[in-house]
């Protein structure tokens, strides 16, 4: 295989390829070597890739060579790193379950105008000025708002006690 070639290789499928070994390895470094190995032993071995079929030949080597790197860890890096992925994964479910706890609370709990200046100050990051000139009210009665609402939150909700559900 030419370096022209090789090169054009590398720029249009670099990003895919890491990206499949990211999803396989979950490291960014172990993936970022993975990838780097198929393209240098393209370079050096040069092996006969049919034409047309270079783009399945890159992705199954980086598969391949994901394989390996998983087979050469040990059984407590592999049960670690497993373990390590399902407390992420059950954080991000719990984090979710929080903001539709939070969203439930605000859409229940809070008048229409609290939830209003609730929403500028905190999703949209306006200052109480530019949400008292928005809606036509006083700084005061936006802080007025403000305080009634996160009292509504307060009261509400409870995202650490997990035996309310």
């Amino acid at each position: 295989m030419e370096i022209k070639a090789l090169e054009q290789l590398y720029r249009e499928h670099y990003r895919q390829l890491l990206a499949e070994a990211r999803a396989i390895l979950y490291e960014d470094e172990e993936a970022r070597d993975v990838v780097s190995e198929v393209f240098a032993e393209l370079l050096c071995r040069r092996p006969a890739v049919a034409e047309g079929n270079e783009k399945a030949y890159l992705f199954q080597s980086v598969r391949n060579r994901c394989r390996n790197v998983i087979a050469r860890k040990t059984l407590t890096e592999r049960v670690t790193h497993l373990y390590a992925l399902e407390q992420s994964r059950a954080t991000e479910e719990e984090e979710e379950e929080h903001v539709e706890q939070l969203r439930s609370v605000i859409q229940r709990w809070l008048t229409p105008r609290q939830r209003t200046v609730f929403e500028l100050r905190f999703g949209d990051e306006m200052k109480y000025r530019e949400i008292a000139s928005e809606l036509g009210i006083s700084e005061t009665a936006v802080y007025q708002h403000l305080v009634a609402a996160l009292r509504q939150i307060k009261e509400h909700y409870k995202p650490f006690e997990y035996g309310n559900k």
